[in-house]
């Protein structure tokens, strides 16, 4: 559980940043294969972003099954990370 959280409009960014990918091409319907920036090495910069920001450890094989953006907000939101 995070004592850190962040809200949807900062999670967005934060994935947008992690993926280099501009914040209005990212819904949480976005699939992680139209984000070219969601390869192996932006899905080290949300680990790390993840950790950096909010304490929380995302295991790699967890990361790779994320395939959507969807589903980093459920993983926030599970670990309490993701406010109102």
């Amino acid at each position: 559980m995070s004592d850190r959280t962040m809200t949807l409009a900062e999670a967005m960014e934060m994935m947008a940043d992690a993926f280099n990918e501009p914040l209005e091409n990212l819904t949480p319907d976005t699939d992680r294969d139209s984000v070219p920036g969601w390869d192996s090495m932006g899905a080290l910069m949300l680990i790390a972003e993840l950790d950096e920001r909010l304490g929380l450890e995302l295991q790699a094989e967890v990361s790779r099954e994320m395939r959507k953006v969807q589903h980093v907000l459920d993983f926030l939101a599970a670990h309490g990370a993701l406010s109102a």
